[in-house]
Protein backbone atom coordinates (compact mmCIF):
# COMPACT_ATOMS: atom_id res chain seq x y z
CA UNK A 1 0.00 0.00 0.00
CA UNK A 2 1.16 3.51 -0.70
CA UNK A 3 0.02 6.68 1.04
CA UNK A 4 -1.20 9.70 -0.83
CA UNK A 5 -3.04 12.80 0.34
CA UNK A 6 -5.93 14.98 -0.70
CA UNK A 7 -4.98 18.40 -2.03
CA UNK A 8 -8.30 20.10 -1.57
CA UNK A 9 -8.81 21.35 1.94
CA UNK A 10 -12.48 21.33 2.80
CA UNK A 11 -14.47 20.76 5.95
CA UNK A 12 -15.35 17.12 6.37
CA UNK A 13 -18.20 15.46 8.22
CA UNK A 14 -18.95 11.96 9.36
CA UNK A 15 -22.56 11.00 8.87
CA UNK A 16 -22.33 8.00 11.14
CA UNK A 17 -20.62 9.59 14.10
CA UNK A 18 -21.55 13.17 13.60
CA UNK A 19 -18.03 14.54 13.76
CA UNK A 20 -17.32 17.77 12.00
CA UNK A 21 -14.06 19.58 12.34
CA UNK A 22 -12.05 22.44 11.02
CA UNK A 23 -9.25 21.74 8.58
CA UNK A 24 -5.92 21.15 10.25
CA UNK A 25 -2.85 19.19 9.31
CA UNK A 26 -1.69 17.84 12.63
CA UNK A 27 -2.92 15.58 15.35
CA UNK A 28 -5.44 17.38 17.55
CA UNK A 29 -3.66 17.30 20.88
CA UNK A 30 -5.58 17.63 24.11
CA UNK A 31 -5.67 21.18 25.34
CA UNK A 32 -3.17 21.89 28.05
CA UNK A 33 -4.09 23.63 31.22
CA UNK A 34 -4.26 27.29 30.60
CA UNK A 35 -4.65 26.79 26.85
CA UNK A 36 -7.16 28.54 24.71
CA UNK A 37 -10.76 27.39 25.11
CA UNK A 38 -12.83 27.42 21.90
CA UNK A 39 -15.70 28.80 23.93
CA UNK A 40 -13.51 30.99 26.03
CA UNK A 41 -15.54 34.10 25.30
CA UNK A 42 -18.51 32.45 26.98
CA UNK A 43 -16.62 30.90 29.87
CA UNK A 44 -16.81 33.76 32.27
CA UNK A 45 -20.55 33.94 31.90
CA UNK A 46 -21.34 30.32 32.58
CA UNK A 47 -24.84 30.05 34.08
CA UNK A 48 -24.05 28.36 37.37
CA UNK A 49 -27.72 27.76 38.07
CA UNK A 50 -28.06 25.56 34.99
CA UNK A 51 -24.90 23.65 35.92
CA UNK A 52 -26.24 22.86 39.39
CA UNK A 53 -29.68 21.93 38.01
CA UNK A 54 -28.04 19.45 35.64
CA UNK A 55 -25.91 18.09 38.48
CA UNK A 56 -28.96 17.57 40.68
CA UNK A 57 -30.79 15.79 37.88
CA UNK A 58 -27.85 13.47 37.15
CA UNK A 59 -27.40 12.68 40.83
CA UNK A 60 -31.05 11.57 40.99
CA UNK A 61 -31.11 9.72 37.66
CA UNK A 62 -27.66 8.11 37.65
CA UNK A 63 -26.00 8.16 41.06
CA UNK A 64 -29.05 7.40 43.22
CA UNK A 65 -30.06 4.13 41.43
CA UNK A 66 -26.49 2.82 41.55
CA UNK A 67 -26.22 3.76 45.22
CA UNK A 68 -29.51 1.96 45.87
CA UNK A 69 -28.06 -1.24 44.39
CA UNK A 70 -24.96 -1.06 46.60
CA UNK A 71 -26.90 -0.21 49.76
CA UNK A 72 -29.40 -3.02 49.17
CA UNK A 73 -26.58 -5.47 48.46
CA UNK A 74 -25.05 -4.75 51.89
CA UNK A 75 -28.21 -4.22 53.96
CA UNK A 76 -30.78 -6.40 52.24
CA UNK A 77 -34.17 -5.50 50.76
CA UNK A 78 -36.75 -4.48 53.34
CA UNK A 79 -37.10 -7.51 55.66
CA UNK A 80 -34.88 -9.71 53.49
CA UNK A 81 -31.28 -9.99 54.77
CA UNK A 82 -28.21 -9.28 52.69
CA UNK A 83 -27.32 -11.97 50.15
CA UNK A 84 -23.65 -11.07 49.68
CA UNK A 85 -22.66 -14.35 51.30
CA UNK A 86 -24.07 -16.33 48.39
CA UNK A 87 -21.40 -14.83 46.12
CA UNK A 88 -18.82 -17.16 47.68
CA UNK A 89 -20.76 -20.26 46.68
CA UNK A 90 -19.22 -22.44 43.99
CA UNK A 91 -22.15 -22.03 41.60
CA UNK A 92 -22.01 -18.22 41.80
CA UNK A 93 -18.25 -18.24 41.28
CA UNK A 94 -18.88 -20.27 38.14
CA UNK A 95 -21.51 -17.78 36.99
CA UNK A 96 -19.12 -14.86 37.54
CA UNK A 97 -16.34 -16.65 35.66
CA UNK A 98 -18.72 -17.39 32.79
CA UNK A 99 -19.64 -13.70 32.59
CA UNK A 100 -16.02 -12.55 32.35
CA UNK A 101 -15.11 -15.25 29.84
CA UNK A 102 -18.07 -14.48 27.59
CA UNK A 103 -17.44 -10.73 27.66
CA UNK A 104 -13.75 -11.16 26.79
CA UNK A 105 -14.62 -13.41 23.85
CA UNK A 106 -17.17 -10.88 22.61
CA UNK A 107 -14.55 -8.11 22.67
CA UNK A 108 -12.15 -10.36 20.76
CA UNK A 109 -14.66 -11.21 18.03
CA UNK A 110 -15.91 -7.61 17.82
CA UNK A 111 -12.33 -6.40 17.33
CA UNK A 112 -11.74 -8.88 14.51
CA UNK A 113 -14.93 -7.69 12.83
CA UNK A 114 -14.67 -3.95 13.41
CA UNK A 115 -10.98 -3.04 13.11
CA UNK A 116 -10.27 -4.06 9.48
CA UNK A 117 -13.57 -2.61 8.31
CA UNK A 118 -12.92 0.68 10.12
CA UNK A 119 -9.47 1.04 8.55
CA UNK A 120 -10.84 0.28 5.09
CA UNK A 121 -13.68 2.79 5.42
CA UNK A 122 -11.41 5.53 6.80
CA UNK A 123 -8.32 5.16 4.60
CA UNK A 124 -9.27 3.47 1.30
CA UNK A 125 -11.63 4.12 -1.62
CA UNK A 126 -14.10 1.77 0.04
CA UNK A 127 -15.30 4.88 1.90
CA UNK A 128 -17.20 5.90 -1.23
CA UNK A 129 -19.69 3.12 -0.59
CA UNK A 130 -21.80 4.90 2.03
CA UNK A 131 -24.35 2.08 2.02
CA UNK A 132 -21.86 0.08 4.09
CA UNK A 133 -22.47 2.41 7.04
CA UNK A 134 -26.22 1.84 6.72
CA UNK A 135 -25.77 -1.94 6.75
CA UNK A 136 -23.44 -1.69 9.76
CA UNK A 137 -26.27 -0.01 11.67
CA UNK A 138 -28.72 -2.89 11.08
CA UNK A 139 -27.56 -4.85 14.18
CA UNK A 140 -28.43 -1.74 16.23
CA UNK A 141 -32.04 -2.16 15.14
CA UNK A 142 -32.29 -5.92 15.64
CA UNK A 143 -33.61 -7.21 18.97
CA UNK A 144 -30.66 -9.20 20.37
CA UNK A 145 -32.64 -12.31 21.19
CA UNK A 146 -34.11 -12.29 17.65
CA UNK A 147 -30.61 -12.70 16.18
CA UNK A 148 -29.92 -15.52 18.65
CA UNK A 149 -33.18 -17.26 17.74
CA UNK A 150 -32.39 -16.80 14.05
CA UNK A 151 -29.00 -18.49 14.43
CA UNK A 152 -30.56 -21.26 16.50
CA UNK A 153 -33.07 -21.81 13.68
CA UNK A 154 -30.34 -21.92 11.02
CA UNK A 155 -28.22 -24.42 12.91
CA UNK A 156 -30.91 -26.63 14.48
CA UNK A 157 -30.84 -30.24 13.47
CA UNK A 158 -32.79 -30.38 10.23
CA UNK A 159 -32.56 -26.60 9.77
CA UNK A 160 -31.28 -24.52 6.87
CA UNK A 161 -27.63 -25.51 7.45
CA UNK A 162 -28.56 -29.20 7.25
CA UNK A 163 -30.84 -28.70 4.23
CA UNK A 164 -28.17 -26.81 2.27
CA UNK A 165 -24.93 -28.51 3.38
CA UNK A 166 -26.00 -31.96 4.44
CA UNK A 167 -26.05 -33.68 7.79
CA UNK A 168 -22.32 -33.29 8.48
CA UNK A 169 -22.31 -29.53 7.79
CA UNK A 170 -25.50 -29.08 9.79
CA UNK A 171 -24.04 -30.95 12.76
CA UNK A 172 -20.85 -28.87 12.63
CA UNK A 173 -22.79 -25.59 12.48
CA UNK A 174 -24.99 -26.76 15.35
CA UNK A 175 -21.98 -27.60 17.52
CA UNK A 176 -20.32 -24.24 16.80
CA UNK A 177 -23.36 -22.05 17.51
CA UNK A 178 -24.60 -24.07 20.48
CA UNK A 179 -21.45 -23.29 22.45
CA UNK A 180 -19.82 -20.45 24.37
CA UNK A 181 -17.95 -19.49 21.21
CA UNK A 182 -21.22 -19.35 19.31
CA UNK A 183 -22.80 -17.14 21.99
CA UNK A 184 -19.83 -14.79 21.84
CA UNK A 185 -19.94 -14.63 18.04
CA UNK A 186 -23.67 -13.83 17.98
CA UNK A 187 -23.26 -11.10 20.61
CA UNK A 188 -20.23 -9.68 18.78
CA UNK A 189 -22.33 -9.43 15.61
CA UNK A 190 -24.71 -7.24 17.57
CA UNK A 191 -22.13 -5.10 19.38
CA UNK A 192 -19.28 -4.60 16.91
CA UNK A 193 -20.85 -1.38 15.44
CA UNK A 194 -19.97 0.45 18.67
CA UNK A 195 -16.31 -0.37 18.17
CA UNK A 196 -16.45 0.21 14.42
CA UNK A 197 -17.81 3.76 14.69
CA UNK A 198 -15.22 4.79 17.27
CA UNK A 199 -12.31 3.23 15.37
CA UNK A 200 -13.35 4.66 12.03
CA UNK A 201 -13.62 8.15 13.46
CA UNK A 202 -10.26 7.74 15.21
CA UNK A 203 -8.60 6.59 11.99
CA UNK A 204 -9.91 9.76 10.33
CA UNK A 205 -7.91 11.84 12.83
CA UNK A 206 -4.58 10.37 11.71
CA UNK A 207 -2.80 13.03 9.62
CA UNK A 208 -1.30 11.89 6.36
CA UNK A 209 1.67 14.19 6.92
CA UNK A 210 2.71 12.24 10.02
CA UNK A 211 2.92 8.96 8.12
CA UNK A 212 4.57 10.61 5.11
CA UNK A 213 7.24 12.20 7.32
CA UNK A 214 7.92 8.88 9.02
CA UNK A 215 8.29 7.11 5.68
CA UNK A 216 10.67 9.84 4.43
CA UNK A 217 13.04 9.26 7.35
CA UNK A 218 12.97 5.51 6.70
CA UNK A 219 10.54 4.29 9.36
CA UNK A 220 9.11 0.83 8.82
CA UNK A 221 5.39 0.16 8.97
CA UNK A 222 5.96 -1.57 12.31
CA UNK A 223 7.52 1.61 13.72
CA UNK A 224 4.73 3.74 12.25
CA UNK A 225 2.14 1.54 13.89
CA UNK A 226 3.91 1.55 17.25
CA UNK A 227 4.87 5.23 17.44
CA UNK A 228 2.09 7.00 15.51
CA UNK A 229 -0.99 4.86 15.09
CA UNK A 230 -1.13 3.16 18.49
CA UNK A 231 -0.92 6.44 20.52
CA UNK A 232 -3.71 7.91 18.39
CA UNK A 233 -5.97 4.85 18.29
CA UNK A 234 -5.44 3.33 21.74
CA UNK A 235 -7.87 5.68 23.45
CA UNK A 236 -10.81 5.23 21.06
CA UNK A 237 -10.18 1.49 20.84
CA UNK A 238 -10.06 1.04 24.62
CA UNK A 239 -13.27 3.06 24.93
CA UNK A 240 -14.97 0.93 22.30
CA UNK A 241 -13.72 -2.26 23.91
CA UNK A 242 -15.03 -1.01 27.27
CA UNK A 243 -18.48 -0.36 25.81
CA UNK A 244 -18.56 -3.77 24.13
CA UNK A 245 -17.37 -5.54 27.30
CA UNK A 246 -19.93 -3.82 29.53
CA UNK A 247 -22.79 -4.39 27.10
CA UNK A 248 -21.77 -8.01 26.67
CA UNK A 249 -21.72 -8.49 30.44
CA UNK A 250 -25.19 -6.96 30.64
CA UNK A 251 -26.62 -8.55 27.50
CA UNK A 252 -29.99 -10.09 28.23
CA UNK A 253 -31.41 -11.66 25.08
CA UNK A 254 -28.75 -14.12 23.95
CA UNK A 255 -27.82 -15.49 27.42
CA UNK A 256 -31.50 -16.06 28.25
CA UNK A 257 -32.20 -17.85 24.95
CA UNK A 258 -29.06 -19.60 23.74
CA UNK A 259 -27.28 -19.52 27.11
CA UNK A 260 -30.10 -21.33 28.88
CA UNK A 261 -30.30 -23.83 26.02
CA UNK A 262 -26.64 -24.86 26.42
CA UNK A 263 -26.53 -24.55 30.21
CA UNK A 264 -24.18 -21.57 30.39
CA UNK A 265 -25.50 -19.25 33.13
CA UNK A 266 -24.19 -15.71 33.49
CA UNK A 267 -24.87 -12.94 35.99
CA UNK A 268 -27.52 -11.20 33.90
CA UNK A 269 -29.62 -14.35 33.56
CA UNK A 270 -29.25 -14.97 37.31
CA UNK A 271 -30.40 -11.41 38.09
CA UNK A 272 -33.35 -11.71 35.72
CA UNK A 273 -34.40 -14.94 37.37
CA UNK A 274 -34.14 -13.38 40.85
CA UNK A 275 -36.59 -10.57 40.03
CA UNK A 276 -39.01 -12.36 37.70
CA UNK A 277 -39.32 -15.98 38.90
CA UNK A 278 -40.73 -17.03 42.28
CA UNK A 279 -39.35 -16.87 44.88
CA UNK A 280 -38.46 -13.27 43.99
CA UNK A 281 -35.38 -12.00 45.84
CA UNK A 282 -34.27 -8.42 45.37
CA UNK A 283 -31.48 -8.99 47.87
CA UNK A 284 -29.94 -11.68 45.65
CA UNK A 285 -30.53 -9.49 42.58
CA UNK A 286 -28.79 -6.56 44.29
CA UNK A 287 -25.86 -8.74 45.35
CA UNK A 288 -25.35 -10.05 41.80
CA UNK A 289 -25.82 -6.55 40.41
CA UNK A 290 -23.13 -5.24 42.75
CA UNK A 291 -20.71 -7.75 41.20
CA UNK A 292 -21.56 -6.48 37.73
CA UNK A 293 -21.16 -2.92 39.00
CA UNK A 294 -17.73 -3.72 40.43
CA UNK A 295 -16.75 -5.50 37.21
CA UNK A 296 -17.76 -2.45 35.18
CA UNK A 297 -15.80 -0.07 37.40
CA UNK A 298 -12.73 -2.32 37.22
CA UNK A 299 -12.82 -2.48 33.43
CA UNK A 300 -13.37 1.29 33.28
CA UNK A 301 -10.29 1.86 35.46
CA UNK A 302 -8.25 -0.39 33.17
CA UNK A 303 -9.50 1.55 30.15
CA UNK A 304 -8.53 4.84 31.76
CA UNK A 305 -5.03 3.51 32.46
CA UNK A 306 -4.57 2.12 28.95
CA UNK A 307 -5.78 5.31 27.25
CA UNK A 308 -3.72 7.70 29.37
CA UNK A 309 -1.33 8.29 26.45
CA UNK A 310 -4.08 8.89 23.93
CA UNK A 311 -3.22 11.94 21.78
CA UNK A 312 -6.30 12.03 19.58
CA UNK A 313 -8.66 14.94 19.89
CA UNK A 314 -11.73 13.67 18.10
CA UNK A 315 -11.62 16.13 15.21
CA UNK A 316 -10.90 15.65 11.55
CA UNK A 317 -7.70 16.63 9.78
CA UNK A 318 -7.34 18.43 6.49
CA UNK A 319 -5.30 15.67 4.88
CA UNK A 320 -6.43 12.34 6.22
CA UNK A 321 -4.61 9.20 5.23
CA UNK A 322 -5.58 7.83 1.84
CA UNK A 323 -4.21 4.41 0.88
CA UNK A 324 -4.13 2.89 -2.57
CA UNK A 325 -4.40 -0.82 -1.85
CA UNK A 326 -3.20 -3.48 -4.22
CA UNK A 327 -5.61 -5.80 -5.98
CA UNK A 328 -5.00 -8.53 -3.42
CA UNK A 329 -5.55 -6.09 -0.56
CA UNK A 330 -8.80 -4.84 -2.10
CA UNK A 331 -10.03 -8.41 -2.49
CA UNK A 332 -9.15 -9.11 1.16
CA UNK A 333 -11.03 -6.01 2.33
CA UNK A 334 -14.17 -6.91 0.40
CA UNK A 335 -14.02 -10.53 1.51
CA UNK A 336 -13.74 -9.40 5.12
CA UNK A 337 -16.69 -7.02 4.69
CA UNK A 338 -18.77 -9.78 3.09
CA UNK A 339 -17.89 -12.17 5.92
CA UNK A 340 -18.87 -9.60 8.56
CA UNK A 341 -22.19 -8.86 6.89
CA UNK A 342 -22.88 -12.56 6.33
CA UNK A 343 -22.51 -13.22 10.05
CA UNK A 344 -24.20 -10.07 11.39
CA UNK A 345 -26.93 -9.34 8.85
CA UNK A 346 -27.40 -11.68 5.89
CA UNK A 347 -27.60 -15.12 7.53
CA UNK A 348 -29.67 -13.95 10.54
CA UNK A 349 -32.10 -12.08 8.32
CA UNK A 350 -32.47 -14.94 5.85
CA UNK A 351 -33.46 -17.01 8.86
CA UNK A 352 -35.79 -14.31 10.16
CA UNK A 353 -37.47 -13.88 6.76
CA UNK A 354 -37.92 -17.62 6.33
CA UNK A 355 -39.12 -17.92 9.91
CA UNK A 356 -41.74 -15.24 9.23
CA UNK A 357 -42.93 -16.89 6.00
CA UNK A 358 -42.48 -20.67 6.36
CA UNK A 359 -45.66 -22.64 7.00
CA UNK A 360 -44.05 -25.96 8.00
CA UNK A 361 -40.58 -25.59 9.57
CA UNK A 362 -39.84 -29.28 8.97
CA UNK A 363 -40.14 -28.82 5.21
CA UNK A 364 -37.84 -26.93 2.77
CA UNK A 365 -38.81 -23.29 2.03
CA UNK A 366 -40.50 -23.93 -1.33
CA UNK A 367 -43.05 -21.60 -2.89
CA UNK A 368 -45.88 -23.79 -1.62
CA UNK A 369 -44.45 -23.64 1.90
CA UNK A 370 -44.11 -19.84 2.07
CA UNK A 371 -46.75 -17.24 2.89
CA UNK A 372 -47.08 -13.57 3.81
CA UNK A 373 -50.03 -14.25 6.08
CA UNK A 374 -48.00 -14.04 9.29
CA UNK A 375 -47.24 -10.37 8.62
CA UNK A 376 -50.96 -9.66 8.41
CA UNK A 377 -51.57 -11.76 11.53
CA UNK A 378 -48.91 -9.86 13.47
CA UNK A 379 -50.06 -6.43 12.36
CA UNK A 380 -53.67 -7.42 12.94
CA UNK A 381 -53.06 -7.85 16.65
CA UNK A 382 -53.86 -4.70 18.57
CA UNK A 383 -51.13 -5.55 21.08
CA UNK A 384 -48.53 -5.62 18.27
CA UNK A 385 -49.68 -2.26 16.93
CA UNK A 386 -49.52 -0.78 20.41
CA UNK A 387 -46.05 -2.26 20.96
CA UNK A 388 -44.64 -0.75 17.77
CA UNK A 389 -46.17 2.68 18.33
CA UNK A 390 -45.27 2.78 22.02
CA UNK A 391 -41.65 1.80 21.34
CA UNK A 392 -41.33 4.42 18.59
CA UNK A 393 -42.87 7.14 20.74
CA UNK A 394 -40.94 6.37 23.93
CA UNK A 395 -37.71 5.87 21.95
CA UNK A 396 -38.26 9.26 20.30
CA UNK A 397 -39.00 10.92 23.63
CA UNK A 398 -36.09 9.29 25.46
CA UNK A 399 -33.64 10.10 22.67
CA UNK A 400 -34.82 13.72 22.52
CA UNK A 401 -34.52 14.28 26.27
CA UNK A 402 -31.12 12.55 26.29
CA UNK A 403 -29.71 14.70 23.48
CA UNK A 404 -30.94 17.92 25.12
CA UNK A 405 -29.31 16.96 28.41
CA UNK A 406 -26.18 15.78 26.58
CA UNK A 407 -25.81 19.09 24.75
CA UNK A 408 -26.17 21.01 28.00
CA UNK A 409 -23.64 18.74 29.73
CA UNK A 410 -21.12 19.01 26.88
CA UNK A 411 -21.38 22.80 26.71
CA UNK A 412 -21.11 23.36 30.45
CA UNK A 413 -18.21 20.94 30.78
CA UNK A 414 -16.39 22.60 27.88
CA UNK A 415 -16.92 26.17 29.02
CA UNK A 416 -15.94 25.58 32.63
CA UNK A 417 -13.44 22.75 32.55
CA UNK A 418 -12.00 23.52 35.97
CA UNK A 419 -15.41 23.80 37.60
CA UNK A 420 -16.04 20.85 39.90
CA UNK A 421 -19.84 20.75 39.22
CA UNK A 422 -19.26 20.81 35.46
CA UNK A 423 -16.67 18.04 35.68
CA UNK A 424 -19.06 16.04 37.87
CA UNK A 425 -21.78 16.46 35.24
CA UNK A 426 -19.42 15.22 32.57
CA UNK A 427 -18.49 12.15 34.64
CA UNK A 428 -22.05 11.24 35.63
CA UNK A 429 -23.31 11.64 32.06
CA UNK A 430 -21.00 8.90 30.76
CA UNK A 431 -21.13 6.75 33.91
CA UNK A 432 -24.00 4.54 32.63
CA UNK A 433 -21.61 3.20 29.98
CA UNK A 434 -19.47 1.71 32.75
CA UNK A 435 -22.23 -0.50 34.18
CA UNK A 436 -24.48 -3.04 32.46
CA UNK A 437 -28.00 -1.88 31.73
CA UNK A 438 -29.58 -4.48 33.99
CA UNK A 439 -27.75 -2.97 37.00
CA UNK A 440 -29.31 0.39 36.25
CA UNK A 441 -32.71 -1.27 35.78
CA UNK A 442 -32.46 -2.98 39.17
CA UNK A 443 -31.41 0.35 40.68
CA UNK A 444 -34.46 2.03 39.17
CA UNK A 445 -36.71 -0.61 40.72
CA UNK A 446 -35.10 -0.33 44.14
CA UNK A 447 -35.10 3.49 44.13
CA UNK A 448 -38.39 4.41 42.53
CA UNK A 449 -40.43 1.61 44.09
CA UNK A 450 -39.45 2.60 47.61
CA UNK A 451 -42.49 2.81 49.95
CA UNK A 452 -41.31 6.12 51.49
CA UNK A 453 -41.61 8.06 48.24
CA UNK A 454 -44.70 10.30 48.28
CA UNK A 455 -44.70 10.57 44.49
CA UNK A 456 -42.99 8.26 42.01
CA UNK A 457 -42.96 7.69 38.23
CA UNK A 458 -42.74 3.95 38.86
CA UNK A 459 -45.63 2.13 37.23
CA UNK A 460 -46.07 4.82 34.58
CA UNK A 461 -44.59 5.44 31.15
CA UNK A 462 -42.45 8.20 32.56
CA UNK A 463 -40.21 5.69 34.34
CA UNK A 464 -39.26 4.36 30.89
CA UNK A 465 -38.53 7.86 29.62
CA UNK A 466 -36.18 8.36 32.57
CA UNK A 467 -34.60 4.94 32.04
CA UNK A 468 -34.08 5.52 28.32
CA UNK A 469 -32.61 8.95 29.00
CA UNK A 470 -30.02 7.47 31.34
CA UNK A 471 -29.15 4.65 28.93
CA UNK A 472 -28.88 6.94 25.89
CA UNK A 473 -27.04 9.76 27.62
CA UNK A 474 -23.45 8.44 27.24
CA UNK A 475 -23.62 7.91 23.47
CA UNK A 476 -25.36 11.27 23.06
CA UNK A 477 -22.68 13.07 25.10
CA UNK A 478 -19.83 11.43 23.20
CA UNK A 479 -21.26 12.47 19.83
CA UNK A 480 -21.89 16.06 20.91
CA UNK A 481 -18.42 16.34 22.48
CA UNK A 482 -16.85 14.99 19.28
CA UNK A 483 -18.50 17.76 17.26
CA UNK A 484 -17.60 20.32 19.93
CA UNK A 485 -13.92 19.38 19.58
CA UNK A 486 -14.03 20.63 16.00
CA UNK A 487 -15.36 24.11 16.82
CA UNK A 488 -12.72 26.66 15.85
CA UNK A 489 -11.88 29.27 18.52
CA UNK A 490 -11.71 31.96 15.85
CA UNK A 491 -15.41 31.62 15.05
CA UNK A 492 -16.52 32.49 18.57
CA UNK A 493 -13.94 35.26 18.81
CA UNK A 494 -14.99 36.71 15.47
CA UNK A 495 -18.63 36.72 16.55
CA UNK A 496 -17.67 38.51 19.76
CA UNK A 497 -15.68 41.11 17.85
CA UNK A 498 -18.61 41.63 15.48
CA UNK A 499 -20.84 42.43 18.44
CA UNK A 500 -22.90 39.25 18.61
CA UNK A 501 -24.46 38.51 21.97
CA UNK A 502 -23.70 35.28 23.77
CA UNK A 503 -27.16 33.93 22.96
CA UNK A 504 -26.78 34.79 19.28
CA UNK A 505 -23.33 33.19 19.22
CA UNK A 506 -24.73 30.04 20.78
CA UNK A 507 -27.76 29.81 18.48
CA UNK A 508 -26.19 31.00 15.22
CA UNK A 509 -22.69 29.51 15.48
CA UNK A 510 -22.20 26.89 18.20
CA UNK A 511 -25.41 24.86 17.84
CA UNK A 512 -25.27 24.64 14.00
CA UNK A 513 -21.71 23.35 14.24
CA UNK A 514 -22.82 20.82 16.85
CA UNK A 515 -25.80 19.68 14.78
CA UNK A 516 -24.05 16.70 13.10
CA UNK A 517 -23.15 15.32 16.53
CA UNK A 518 -26.61 16.12 17.89
CA UNK A 519 -28.32 14.34 15.00
CA UNK A 520 -25.97 11.36 15.17
CA UNK A 521 -26.39 11.03 18.94
CA UNK A 522 -30.16 11.24 18.68
CA UNK A 523 -30.26 8.70 15.87
CA UNK A 524 -28.13 6.15 17.72
CA UNK A 525 -30.23 6.61 20.85
CA UNK A 526 -33.49 6.20 18.93
CA UNK A 527 -32.32 3.07 17.12
CA UNK A 528 -31.17 1.48 20.38
CA UNK A 529 -34.44 2.52 22.06
CA UNK A 530 -36.60 0.80 19.44
CA UNK A 531 -35.09 -2.60 20.21
CA UNK A 532 -34.16 -2.08 23.86
CA UNK A 533 -35.06 -5.07 26.02
CA UNK A 534 -33.67 -4.85 29.56
CA UNK A 535 -35.31 -1.61 30.71
CA UNK A 536 -38.39 -2.33 28.62
CA UNK A 537 -38.86 -5.73 30.28
CA UNK A 538 -38.06 -4.92 33.89
CA UNK A 539 -39.45 -1.45 34.66
CA UNK A 540 -42.34 -1.01 32.19
CA UNK A 541 -45.91 -0.96 33.51
CA UNK A 542 -47.63 -4.32 33.23
CA UNK A 543 -50.27 -2.97 30.81
CA UNK A 544 -47.76 -1.31 28.44
CA UNK A 545 -46.83 -3.21 25.29
CA UNK A 546 -43.37 -2.59 23.85
CA UNK A 547 -41.77 -4.07 20.75
CA UNK A 548 -38.91 -6.19 22.13
CA UNK A 549 -40.86 -7.63 25.11
CA UNK A 550 -43.81 -8.35 22.78
CA UNK A 551 -41.58 -10.24 20.32
CA UNK A 552 -39.94 -12.19 23.14
CA UNK A 553 -43.35 -13.11 24.58
CA UNK A 554 -44.39 -14.43 21.16
CA UNK A 555 -41.30 -16.64 21.11
CA UNK A 556 -42.11 -17.92 24.59
CA UNK A 557 -45.71 -18.66 23.56
CA UNK A 558 -44.61 -20.58 20.47
CA UNK A 559 -45.76 -17.94 17.99
CA UNK A 560 -42.41 -17.89 16.22
CA UNK A 561 -43.63 -16.75 12.75
CA UNK A 562 -45.48 -13.74 14.21
CA UNK A 563 -42.40 -12.87 16.29
CA UNK A 564 -40.12 -13.01 13.25
CA UNK A 565 -42.60 -11.01 11.16
CA UNK A 566 -42.81 -8.28 13.80
CA UNK A 567 -39.01 -8.21 14.03
CA UNK A 568 -38.83 -7.46 10.30
CA UNK A 569 -41.52 -4.80 10.56
CA UNK A 570 -39.63 -3.08 13.37
CA UNK A 571 -36.28 -3.22 11.56
CA UNK A 572 -37.74 -1.91 8.29
CA UNK A 573 -39.40 0.98 10.15
CA UNK A 574 -36.13 1.82 11.90
CA UNK A 575 -34.20 1.62 8.63
CA UNK A 576 -36.55 4.17 7.06
CA UNK A 577 -35.90 6.51 9.99
CA UNK A 578 -32.14 5.90 9.65
CA UNK A 579 -32.12 6.76 5.95
CA UNK A 580 -34.29 9.86 6.39
CA UNK A 581 -32.27 11.25 9.32
CA UNK A 582 -28.94 10.47 7.64
CA UNK A 583 -30.08 12.23 4.46
CA UNK A 584 -31.16 15.29 6.43
CA UNK A 585 -27.86 15.29 8.29
CA UNK A 586 -25.78 15.17 5.13
CA UNK A 587 -27.77 17.98 3.53
CA UNK A 588 -27.36 20.07 6.68
CA UNK A 589 -23.62 19.39 6.73
CA UNK A 590 -23.30 20.27 3.05
CA UNK A 591 -25.24 23.48 3.60
CA UNK A 592 -23.08 24.41 6.58
CA UNK A 593 -19.93 23.79 4.55
CA UNK A 594 -21.18 26.02 1.70
CA UNK A 595 -22.00 28.80 4.17
CA UNK A 596 -18.57 28.50 5.76
CA UNK A 597 -16.91 28.65 2.34
CA UNK A 598 -18.96 31.71 1.41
Amino acid sequence: MTARTEKQLTPVSDAATGVTGAATDSVHLPEKRGGRNPLGRLQGHQPRTMTYIILLGLLVLVAAPLLSVLVTAFTGYREEPSALGMLAHADMLTVMGNTVLLSVLVVLFATLMAAPLAVAMAWTPMARHTWIDVVVMVPFMTPPFAAAMAWMDVTRLGGIATQLGGKAVGQLAHNVIYSVWGMALIMACELFPFLYLLLRNACATVPASAIESARVVGATWGEIVGRILVPILIGPYSLGALIVFIRAAGEFGTPVTLGNAIGFPVLVSSIHQNITVDPISFSRAAASSSVLFGLGVTVWAIQQYVSRKDISGGGRVARPVRLTPSLMARCAMWLHMIAVFLLSVIIPYISIVLGAMTILRSQPPTLTNLTFDYFAIALGKSSAQEALLNSAFLGFLGATVAIIVATAVALTAHRARRSLPARANDFLAVAPDTVPGIVMAVGFILLWNAPWLPLTPYGTRWILVLGYTVMFLPMAVQNVKASLAGVSPTLVEAAHVAGATRLVTLVRIILPLLMPGIIAGWLLAFLVGIRELVMSSLIRPADLNLLSPWIMNQFDQGNRPEAMAMTLIGVVSSTVVLIVVTTVQRRHTAGTSREATA
